[in-house]
């Protein structure tokens, strides 16, 4: 007999325990990534369920505080150099220390004569009014959306006329 020396007890390939175990193995690996896929996906949904929500709550917002008060001004360039002096005491009441020095060093001498500008181009003393109050009216949760705020109002309240020569026209967009 010849068993042990021509190697004839030993099989080919792995046992059935060991095949089990791969599969059992491959198995575990797969509902894993399954699992991480169904996490990430379901992660991703509320995601952009949050930001759905918080969008819609500031749509909310900016049609509450986009508004014409009772009383409008007369002068329209005088309203809008109102509108300047608003957003500057928005970025004040709502900013931290830093977001204000920035504001003082380099921000405020951009934006204030662009907040000016835009509202003298909206051609309307409604619209002055409208940025005004959302200005003085809004939160600290909407000090991201100042150039949306002032839009809502050029786009309620704007004039429909077009714009004087040598105007620039509005950006479409």
């Amino acid at each position: 007999m010849c068993l042990p020396a021509c190697g004839g007890s030993k099989s080919d390939g792995p046992s059935a325990e060991q095949k089990a175990a791969e599969a059992k193995k491959k198995a575990d690996e797969e509902a894993a990534e399954a699992a991480a896929v169904t996490a990430r996906k379901a992660k991703r949904e509320a995601d952009e369920k949050a930001k759905a929500d918080a969008d819609a709550k500031v749509a909310t917002e900016l049609e509450r505080l986009c508004v014409v008060p009772a009383k409008l001004p007369k002068d329209p360039v005088a309203a809008c150099e109102d509108v300047g002096k608003a957003h500057d005491a928005y970025i004040r009441r709502v900013g931290d220390a830093k977001a204000v020095a920035d504001w003082d060093a380099s921000g405020k001498e951009a934006a204030l004569p662009m907040t000016v500008v835009q509202c003298t181009q909206a051609d309307s003393v409604k619209t002055a009014a409208c940025q005004k109050n959302a200005l003085e009216g809004a939160g600290p949760e909407l000090k991201d959306h100042v150039k949306k705020m002032m839009q809502v109002c050029i786009d309620k309240f704007g004039s429909k006329r077009a714009p004087p020569s040598g105007m620039p026209q509005k950006r479409p967009g």
